[in-house]
């Protein structure tokens, strides 16, 4: 039972390992007051979520809206608190994701419903770039991507 998870894992962290290396980040201005602030927070993410494929041994990203917060790192686990806007930059929702190792469990919800819950990966390169993938039941399962920013 374990090795097909395990190896479904693996499949899907050498897909996207490529990626990692030169991801598209594009600017948002997003303001210091609409960040969430989070006592002794380690730092700051921003970036964007939508979907990712290769087209022409070329790594596309097609946005469907932003993301931005602040992020808690111990070591074992990471947490994030942010938000997410459209296209426009408005604010439509907000997300909380705990991350251990590769994983994230969380939940996201938007202005109108409740909280919808979130599984899926995140993985993060030594220049501080994430990529990764949100599973859900409920509508399309989003990409993820974005740069972390240290205090």
């Amino acid at each position: 039972m374990k090795k097909p998870i395990i190896l479904a894992l693996l499949c899907t962290v050498l897909f996207f390992m490529p990626a990692l290396g030169a991801l598209p980040i594009k600017t948002v201005s997003i303001s210091k007051q609409e960040i969430l602030t989070l006592p002794d927070y380690d730092g700051t993410f921003i970036g964007g979520y939508g979907f990712i494929y290769k087209e022409n041994d070329e790594w596309q990203f097609e946005y469907d809206g932003y993301l931005g917060g602040v992020y808690k790192n111990n070591g074992k686990y990471t947490i994030l608190y942010g938000y997410i806007y459209n296209l426009d930059q408005e604010h439509i929702g907000n997300m909380t994701i705990l991350t251990v190792k590769s994983v994230l469990i969380g939940k996201i919800n938007n202005m109108m419903s409740p909280h919808v819950p979130v599984v899926g990966f995140l993985l993060t390169n030594e220049d501080n770039f994430f990529i990764g993938r949100l599973m859900s039941l409920f509508g399309p399962t989003p990409h993820i991507w974005g740069k972390f920013t240290p205090n």
